[in-house]
């Protein structure tokens, strides 16, 4: 009797190891080719029709647009964990306004260490900066 209840649990605990890692996926997947673009920085609104752009290119890189300069790096994630690699860009010089939000975007997305759904919006939060990176789905025009 001992051993069937040992062998339940033990069956119970693979099929929801097997569905939790079915989820987790599934998010990656999500992620996957989606365009998000940053509507908060620290807390505060975006500098206005200034786009930074989030993309995940697979499990192990993002690119985009930091408003001035196309950027990429190496990501490694899991469940709710997120680390980004160095991050490597073009060198265009913008206006001041432009580089700044650029410089705060990069330097948060340097330290990010979680990440997760609320709602629609994709949330990055960052070591040492209190508020979060708040993303929505960027919408391509004529979608």
């Amino acid at each position: 009797m001992k051993s069937k209840f040992i062998l339940l649990i033990f069956a119970l605990f693979l099929i929801v190891a097997c569905s939790q890692t079915e989820m987790l996926r599934m998010r990656v997947d999500e992620f996957d080719s989606t365009d998000w673009v940053l509507e908060e920085i620290g807390g505060r609104a975006v500098v206005d029709k200034v786009q930074s752009t989030l993309r995940f290119q697979g499990s192990d890189r993002i690119a985009g647009w930091g408003g001035c300069n196309r950027y990429f790096a190496n990501v490694r994630s899991g469940r709710n964990f997120i680390e980004v690699g160095p991050i490597g860009s073009t060198r265009r010089m913008c206006p001041p306004v432009v580089m700044d939000q650029e410089e705060r975007f990069f330097h948060a997305l340097q330290k990010a260490r979680s990440i997760r759904m609320e709602g629609d919006y994709l949330v990055i939060d960052s070591q040492g900066i209190e508020k979060s990176l708040k993303f929505g789905r960027l919408k391509k025009s004529g979608s």
